[in-house]
């Protein structure tokens, strides 16, 4: 799986279809922002969105991650490694991305006890520093929360939902 292949074939099957990046967008219920990215090979769309994709173009999903398509050729049955790989690859980046995030944690609360430990926490710029500190500790475990109770599957799932409600509505 070659994210460069399939983004230039993403770009390629949109503009075969004579669609904008957002009308795309619009349609699928992403912001054309995410388009351009999935495009220009920055990030990859998720599997619920390579689906989505594949019925709008009239494509497997196996042809998109391969990033050509097939035409009339037989398709092979190795879709579901293909799949199983993408979810790996998503699923590495969510987790360096959080393991980033609370290190960085990790490092503002040694930061907030250094300064409480020194007694500088009421003097004028440390106390600002000290609730900065102690504000994103809390907005991690809050993060963190979320991600292992699994409310942040339900989130990502209703976002096309809700965002689909947001365009239906009449435009003025």
């Amino acid at each position: 799986m070659n994210q460069k292949h399939i983004g230039t074939f993403l770009r390629e099957l949109r503009l075969e279809h004579s669609r904008t990046q957002q009308q795309l967008a619009d349609q699928i219920g992403v912001s054309n922002r995410s388009v351009s990215r999935w495009e220009t090979r920055s990030t990859m769309p998720d599997l619920s969105l390579l689906v989505l994709l594949s019925e709008i173009y009239g494509i497997s999903v196996d042809e998109i991650l391969d990033g050509e398509g097939k035409g009339d050729e037989m398709i092979d049955n190795t879709t579901m490694g293909k799949v199983a790989d993408y979810n790996a690859q998503i699923n590495e980046r969510r987790n360096h991305r959080m393991t980033v995030l609370f290190s960085l944690a990790f490092v503002m609360f040694a930061t907030y006890c250094i300064i409480e430990a020194n007694g500088l926490a009421d003097t004028a710029p440390w106390s600002h520093v000290a609730e900065a500190c102690l504000g994103f500790v809390a907005g991690m475990l809050a993060l963190g929360a979320l991600y292992a109770s699994g409310s942040m599957q339900q989130i990502a799932k209703a976002k096309p939902r809700l965002r689909g409600k947001k365009n239906d509505e009449p435009t003025r």
